[in-house]
């Protein structure tokens, strides 16, 4: 992977991105003016956003869309207020499978296969992935798994 400065075009095209993918102000919020990102080397096509603090969020190649990272998924729960982009559940997150029963409330705007962000009943991050099933189904408590969790927050002992 290639790191390098994004140009002005391509901090401009990735917050359009955003902003399509999640809406807006998302782009503004996601994608700082002076990011770095992750060339690939074989396509020369920009695979990694990178903040001050780290890795934000991937660009899929299959259909140019984001994959956060926990660090992505701060940064998107801040400028959007609950329940956007959000799947609410009652327990603390033991696998990276998030099952229909746990689930409290969705944000009734998503679809399947959107990026979302796993919270508990507090709004505190527990993870993020990617939305399995209809929000319809998920609310009607049909069995089976309403998200697959990519990250999970880890609790470090002691904090």
């Amino acid at each position: 992977m290639i790191l390098r400065k994004a140009s002005r075009e391509e901090v401009v095209r990735l917050r359009s991105i955003a902003d399509y993918q999640f809406g807006w102000p998302a782009g503004d919020h996601l994608i700082p003016g002076d990011c770095l990102v992750g060339i690939s080397p074989a396509t020369r096509r920009i695979r990694e956003v990178y903040g001050d603090e780290g890795l934000i969020a991937v660009l899929r190649a299959h259909d140019y869309q984001f994959s956060l990272s926990l660090l992505g998924g701060r940064l998107l729960k801040s400028c959007f207020p609950p329940p956007r982009h959000r799947v609410v559940v009652r327990a603390p997150l033991e696998s990276k499978s998030v099952p229909t029963r746990l689930v409290v409330e969705v944000d009734p705007l998503l679809r399947p296969g959107d990026e979302v962000l796993v919270v508990d009943e507090s709004d505190r991050l527990l993870g993020v992935g990617r939305l399995r099933m209809p929000v319809r189904d998920i609310l009607e408590g049909c069995a089976g798994e309403a998200v697959r969790v990519r990250k999970l927050v880890v609790e470090k002992p002691g904090a």
